[in-house]
This record gives C-alpha cells, structure tokens and sequence, in this order.
C-alpha cells in the first residue's frame, strides 16, 4: 500500500487526547487515526440505515413487529 505523509495542526486538548489514546491502545498516532477513520466511514453507513430505517417506518406507518410480519405477510 503506497502511504503519503500528512500534516496535521491540532489543539493542544487534542493532542493530549491523541498521546493519551495511542498510549493505552499501544498503536502509532498513524494506526489510530487510520482507525478513526475507518470508525467515522462506518459510523456514516449505520446513519444512512438508520435513515432508510426511519423512512421505511413512515412509509409503511410501522408501529410495531406485528406490522413488519403483516408488510412481509401480505
């Protein structure tokens, strides 16, 4: 995988936080943010489900399971 180094201004509270992190989770500060930023992509799928969720529910005046079994029944 070809990398590409990256400059990063934070607040001093941030980077407290971030030496904090990387120190408990014994990773670089390159690991955890990779990882952090994979969190934040999947975070943002789930919030798309949950929305698609939510206009389904409108849609389909879902109140209940018994409302999802009657849609999936009929």
């Amino acid at each position: 995988m070809k990398r590409k180094v990256v400059s990063v201004s934070l607040p001093e509270n941030y980077l407290r936080k971030l030496e904090k992190l990387t120190e408990g989770e014994n990773k670089s500060r390159s690991q955890l943010i990779r990882e952090l930023l994979d969190k934040y992509e999947t975070d943002e799928i789930w919030q798309d489900i949950y929305k698609w969720g939510d206009e389904t529910q409108a849609k389909f005046n879902i109140k209940s399971e018994e409302d999802v079994l009657r849609i999936i029944n009929d």
